[in-house]
């Protein structure tokens, strides 16, 4: 667990730096709320959350926060600083992201695989088994699974939950991409049922149907996917099919010496197809 400083302070915005590779992305629409907040109240109404480092800080929570008072020009800003490895700021970084209930549900998604990430890796113990989860930094840790407390936070069933993991784990960055880039919304639900998907392919398909617009939801996009892999082995069978039947037409339709004849020629092939039929060919 990490160990807050017994104070709140202002440190310079200049010492504070970001990781590339936070779960949550900036979102433009939300710094434009906060800077119009920022201009009628005079202030953040919350500190950031930093970690801090040798040689300045690291932020743990409070990017959009952080980028309207660096837009703002102000030199220093209010924060809490923790001290603690990377691993329990990541975990702290998670847990704050799915509190916001606001959140888009992919953001959601991603987050919480990140949480479930962040706390296996400081709980390596508990990866084979139930992992406990902890309601607050400074809570006792409950027994419940990470499933189920989620759920009961979120206010959902705890197989939703799993699923909507299984969701944000098995996405690829550049899947998570093109769903962020759809032209309507990826909901809860569609990320519950991409959870369900074990095969790539399949989940690629949905994703891209998804992300073009071409699937109202995940359920109908893959139900395009059945069709079109059913579609693709009858279109295969019916190919052989007439081919056979055209095959067989034509043979019976020629005369008796163009019938012995092809036989003559297709014989070395003939024999080695009559090889291969049960039974063989009688001694």
């Amino acid at each position: 667990m990490m160990r807050k400083a017994h104070e709140e302070k202002d440190i310079l915005i200049s010492e504070i730096s970001v990781r590339d590779d936070r779960v949550t992305p900036l979102n433009d629409d939300a710094v434009k709320l906060i800077e119009q907040s920022v201009y009628e109240e005079g202030a953040f109404r919350d500190a950031i959350h930093v970690r801090k480092l040798r040689k300045g800080y690291e932020l743990i929570d409070g990017r959009h926060r952080l980028e309207v008072a660096r837009k703002m020009g102000w030199p220093r800003i209010s924060a809490k600083v923790w001290h603690g490895t990377q691993d329990q700021a990541r975990f702290m970084e998670a847990s704050a992201n799915v509190t916001f209930t606001h959140m888009a549900p992919l953001d959601l998604a991603r987050s919480l695989a990140a949480r479930k990430a962040a706390y296996l890796k400081l709980h390596p113990e508990t990866k084979a088994g139930v992992a406990g989860a902890e309601a607050r930094w400074n809570a006792q840790a409950t027994k419940m699974s990470f499933a189920s407390f989620m759920a009961e936070i979120l206010g959902v069933s705890v197989r939703q939950i799993e699923r909507i993991i299984a969701a944000g784990e098995h996405l690829t960055d550049e899947e998570a991409k093109q769903l962020a880039g759809a032209p309507k919304r990826v909901a809860m639900k569609d990320l519950a049922e991409i959870g369900k998907i074990g095969a790539p392919e399949e989940r690629a398909f949905v994703v891209r149907a998804l992300a073009a617009g071409e699937a109202k939801n995940a359920s109908a996009a893959r139900k395009a996917w059945s069709r079109a892999q059913h579609g693709e082995e009858a279109e295969a069978t019916d190919k052989v099919e007439a081919a056979h039947k055209a095959l067989v037409a034509a043979f019976r339709r020629a005369p008796t010496e163009a019938q012995r004849r092809f036989v003559a020629t297709e014989s070395a092939r003939i024999f080695r197809y009559l090889k291969e039929l049960d039974g063989g060919l009688a001694e």
